[in-house]
């Protein structure tokens, strides 16, 4: 019986919030997000590392505002793969990714990866390591925003 209790009781528990934010959502916290919105990210790496850029297609929305890491923003799908496939090109692990959300009781989940990226030697330059962190907005299982930011040239000792 009293295991039953205690079963019935643990169903009841607050979910976990941790954290805060400013402004306008100031007294909300964040919450864990789901696998899925984790998965979306994972699958997108995995389709960018093949460069299969109409396979990614589906994971993005039309209005998909993507930032750089150095600061230059695109509006569509379209330019985001233009961007991504004009420069160097380079090889990178995929670290970390974790999801959290604001407000679970409207969708939309903030995914946060981590990649490793080397670029290899040029004519002009030595080869050098980034760790790049990328932020996901992900609504109804689509990337709304994409913002790329990095430390450059990490030592990997």
């Amino acid at each position: 019986m009293l295991s039953i209790a205690l079963l019935l009781g643990s169903c009841d528990a607050p979910e976990r919030t941790i954290g805060f934010v400013t402004g306008e959502n100031a007294e909300m916290q964040w919450h864990l997000g789901t696998q899925d919105a984790i998965d979306i990210v994972s699958t997108v790496d995995g389709l960018w590392a093949t460069q299969d850029y109409e396979a990614m297609r589906p994971y993005f929305s039309d209005s998909l505002v993507f930032t750089s890491y150095e600061g230059k923003t695109s509006n569509t799908f379209d330019d985001f793969v233009e961007a991504m496939t004009s420069g160097t090109s380079v090889s990178w692990t995929y670290d970390y990714s974790f999801s959290v959300d604001l407000d679970p009781s409207i969708g939309g989940e903030h995914v946060q990866a981590g990649f490793t990226v080397t670029y290899p030697p040029t004519d002009d330059s030595e080869g050098y390591v980034n760790q790049n962190h990328e932020s996901y907005y992900i609504v109804d299982g689509k990337i709304i925003s994409l913002i790329q930011y990095v430390a450059k040239n990490v030592s990997q000792e």
